[in-house]
């Protein structure tokens, strides 16, 4: 299947170098790029297609790329920001993004990026604090600080919050699993939990587990998640 790329840069010849590099590194995916010099650009993009990663200039010709990370952070694509800044790429890791190519950049950089977008593996270092819904035509601001466990709701997840709200995010579980800190364990297929969270875990008969969250919520544990969290919590 071909991947979709949005590249978000205001300097025509950047932006082309960008694209064939995409080309170069990802040929065998046959990838489609599209191009957008503006957020108004981009915003318009993404309204009516969809993608599968956002390379994201933070600096576009006096505008800030942090307004459109902003309002995308709810869509289901990972974005990898582009800068010359360490001190915006900071920034902008506190806004999920999946990683940080600096200015000036090679091929050999892009391709790291990509491995780690098709790794699916979580980034243990990683320190995004928000996650974004879009709701009512707007877009709402989750500190993950308030979110106590996420569940698969078929092609959607779940954030319970600590307040007792569920709110409905675009991203799977996969794709979040990259971007959350490391105190977000995988317990089950169907399941992402703060680890602060839980109260108890057990062997519950036959082949099946659980934990117990603070509060009494009862969550299914898969057998080799019951290994991986046994190991996490008796290693902490």
């Amino acid at each position: 299947m071909s991947m979709r790329i949005l590249i978000v840069e205001d300097e025509n010849p950047i932006a082309h170098y960008l694209g064939d590099l995409c080309g170069k590194v990802l040929s065998e995916r046959a990838p489609q790029i599209a191009f957008a010099e503006s957020l108004d650009a981009a915003e318009d993009y993404l309204r009516n297609h969809e993608i599968d990663l956002c390379l994201l200039d933070l600096n576009l010709n006096g505008e800030s790329g942090f307004d459109l990370l902003k309002t995308t952070l709810s869509n289901a694509f990972h974005t990898i920001v582009i800068t010359a800044n360490e001190e915006e790429a900071v920034q902008a890791f506190e806004y999920g993004v999946l990683d940080f190519i600096p200015k000036p950049f090679d091929e050999e950089r892009l391709e790291k990026a990509f491995q780690r977008y098709f790794e699916r593996s979580e980034n243990r270092e990683v320190v995004t604090r928000f996650l974004t819904v879009r709701k009512d035509q707007q877009n709402i601001v989750l500190p993950v600080s308030q979110i106590r466990y996420f569940k698969a709701a078929g092609i959607y997840v779940e954030a319970h919050l600590r307040n007792g709200r569920i709110e409905i995010l675009d991203k799977t579980m996969d794709r979040l699993q990259q971007i959350l800190p490391a105190r977000f364990v995988r317990i089950h297929r169907s399941f992402l939990v703060d680890i602060a969270e839980i109260a108890a875990y057990r062997h519950v008969g036959g082949g099946s587990y659980q934990v117990r969250l603070h509060g009494g919520d009862q969550l299914p544990l898969s057998r080799q998640k019951y290994r991986d969290l046994h190991e996490i919590l008796n290693y902490n």
